[in-house]
């Protein structure tokens, strides 16, 4: 029987996946604050929240004194983070007496910011995991409580990576969480140093640089698929690229980089640095999504046109 008292943050969808996970657990959510109402999960995750008879907290703004004194009342003992998209004050972080756990799905302090998934992969890193830490005032420098790992495949995508560390954190929080139900809360402090970064990315970042090699190519598509997707336009047309295969060669091209070197085998070989990028998967505006073999029959591309890509 859990008795400390739980407040839970998060915003879907690793929010679903903790949240549903600590509930069957049976830990003791005296509160769950999720998205604003402006956000597009708002609805469903407060529907999700009434229909187990928790107590969803509503709020405008993170430092409003009503929502503040809300908190306070549920004399809550510590509060757990999974995912969120507001920077939480010091004036909410002390509230709770043994302060907040954020979930971060990576090895701290390596790749800090908010899209650590994409970064690790493109970075070409063999293992990744899971890191829970207490929170400050700054982005995921808080001491560390947990830390787990786990090898990153070759065909890893932001999403499994997403996947696996939405179910690695919920483990991870339980085993915390029951520590502390006993009286143990072991913290560590981070390192200090230069560590790579994993910051969001914007629009104009989706676009592949054509003068990368064919296997940087070919992990940008996978860190972006299947939650931003990697891009490029054809003939006026945003393409979106979910699945690439590389192929060296490094004999000088005939064509310029981002155009079509050659199509063979239902397959379009586009030329980069050293070698091609071979599009497997794709979709071609809002028209239709494809393999290479029906894009190749009915948008008929030639030989030398062009995939403009990065800028």
């Amino acid at each position: 029987m859990y008795k400390k008292r739980v407040l839970f943050v998060g915003i879907p969808d690793m929010a679903y996946v903790c949240l549903d996970g600590l509930f069957k657990e049976g830990i003791n959510i005296v509160g769950v604050l999720g998205p604003k109402k402006s956000h597009n999960t708002y609805s469903a995750f407060k529907e999700y929240v009434l229909e187990r008879n928790l107590n969803f907290i509503e709020y405008d703004s993170l430092k409003d004194e009503t929502f503040l004194s809300t908190l306070k009342s549920l004399n809550i003992d510590i509060a757990v983070v999974c995912s969120f998209n507001y920077k939480i004050p010091k004036v909410m972080l002390d509230i709770p007496k043994d302060g907040f756990v954020n979930v971060h799905p990576s090895l701290l302090p390596k790749y800090r910011g908010g899209n650590p998934y994409s970064a690790i992969i493109m970075n070409n890193e063999k293992e990744s995991g899971v890191t829970l830490h207490l929170m400050d005032e700054g982005f995921d420098t808080g001491d560390i409580l947990l830390q787990k790992k786990f090898n990153i495949n070759k065909n890893e995508t932001m999403g499994t990576l997403f996947n696996k560390t939405n179910f690695m954190g919920l483990e991870m929080l339980v085993e915390v969480l029951q520590n502390y139900e006993l009286g143990v809360l072991n913290r560590e402090k981070q390192p200090e140093g230069v560590y790579p970064v994993g910051n969001g990315i914007s629009d104009e970042d989706l676009f592949i640089d054509f003068n990368k090699k064919p296997d940087e190519i070919e992990r940008f598509v996978r860190a972006l698929n299947p939650f931003l997707n990697a891009s490029c336009m054809f003939r006026g047309i945003h393409v979106k690229i979910y699945w690439v295969e590389t192929a060296y060669d490094f004999k000088p091209s005939t064509v310029p980089l981002g155009h079509i070197e050659k199509i063979e085998n239902n397959k379009m070989f586009i030329a980069c640095k050293n070698g091609y990028v071979i599009p497997t998967m794709l979709q071609f505006g809002s028209f239709f999504v494809c393999n290479s073999k029906k894009f190749i029959e009915i948008v008929q591309p030639k030989v030398g046109e062009e995939f403009i890509g990065k800028i």
